[in-house]
């Protein structure tokens, strides 16, 4: 039996690897594509977030290259419409004609274990080790992701960063053992380290914040990170598949998140609607010169926050920019309010840093 899975960024990476690593004979997603999207959106329920019509997209690709079943993780709670991916997808795809199943994994440690066995059949031993090697892998992906959003707009050279980037990534993508990672990852980091920089330039910052796949995935956001590092600005984005794995990991970050967000939220509202909340106030702290919120279209939790987010903006003057993302938005029209978004925070950090 053939599997797949949705394409997710760079983290598709990882979750191959943990895939291939239990033995399972895994279809890869391609990455998406304007027409994958097109596609999806045709079947999809209309009014459904894209997301989900991104991911049946990814699934009609995997299929015609012989994928016979989906796996996907359901791990929100609240009003966000993620938890019904599932079922959706399933009946989506089967009215269209394809006799394929979505089989979900809900969040529980115990459900995933029995569930990943029943498939693969390999032991806790193996599950641990296979685990193991692609946190490895999406530990180094992410603080590759993060050193690229400080170079970039500081490089002498411009496109030498998403060049490397986009090679190192490939490395990591086909190494196919841990001994054999250990020697990538030094001769990775030792090669980033030497991209020719100006490291003199004091420039203006922006954080990213909003729903993680959107915020995570360059294929969907039109790689929004190099657009603002061509405008000479500094991205930080908080939000990543390891931050929201230790929220799942360690209760206690919801209640840290909670009590810091308290004056403008006293309830959940699912998504990650609280934690653009909390990470808003920590930009605003930190002296940021302007957030980009993006979600899809319709979100529930990130449009029920939009509002709180536009009162931190009013109260502490730091420039906000909420942007919508779903299968009408052009790369045009979003370029365009970047550029005029980069001015308003240019003329901010010019305000704030003479």
């Amino acid at each position: 039996m053939k599997y797949t899975f949705a394409y997710w960024g760079n983290y598709t990476i990882a979750i191959k690897t943990l895939l291939e690593k239990l033995g399972i004979d895994l279809i890869p997603p391609e990455k998406t594509s304007s027409k994958a999207i097109e596609e999806g959106s045709k079947i999809a329920p209309e009014l459904y977030c894209f997301p989900l019509k991104v991911n049946i997209g990814n699934y009609l690709v995997a299929i015609k290259n012989g994928a016979e079943k989906v796996l996907m993780v359901e791990n929100v709670g609240g009003s966000c419409r993620q938890r019904y991916y599932g079922i959706v997808q399933n009946k989506a795809l089967k009215d269209a004609g394809y006799n394929i199943d979505v089989i979900v994994l809900k969040t529980s440690p115990k459900e995933i274990y029995s569930k990943i066995k029943e498939i693969s059949g390999a032991s806790l031993l193996q599950i641990w080790g296979a685990g193991r090697f692609a946190f490895k892998k999406l530990r180094l992906i992410e603080k590759l992701e993060k050193i690229a959003n400080y170079l970039r707009p500081r490089e002498k050279e411009r496109g030498e960063t998403s060049k490397f980037l986009r090679w190192a990534l490939d490395k990591i993508d086909k190494v196919k053992d841990e001994k054999e990672f250990t020697k990538i990852k030094k001769e990775i980091l030792g090669k980033i380290s030497k991209i020719k920089i100006d490291r003199s330039k004091k420039l203006p910052r922006v954080g990213l914040i909003g729903e993680i796949y959107t915020v995570c995935d360059e294929s969907i956001n039109f790689g929004i990170e190099e657009k603002l590092a061509r405008e000479g600005i500094e991205v930080h984005r908080e939000m990543n598949l390891t931050y929201h794995l230790k929220k799942g990991i360690f209760p206690w970050k919801d209640w840290q998140i909670q009590k810091k967000i308290m004056p403008y939220l006293e309830s959940t509202v699912g998504g990650h609607g609280r934690d653009a909340i909390y990470e808003m106030l920590h930009f605003a702290k930190e002296g940021f010169n302007g957030v980009i919120q993006l979600l899809p279209f319709g979100c529930m939790p990130e449009t029920t926050v939009r509002p709180i987010l536009e009162k931190i903006h009013q109260k502490t003057g730091v420039p906000f920019l909420s942007l919508s993302l779903d299968e009408q938005v052009a790369e045009v029209g979003l370029q365009t309010r970047i550029e005029a978004f980069a001015e308003v925070v240019n003329n901010h950090f010019i305000k704030y840093n003479k």
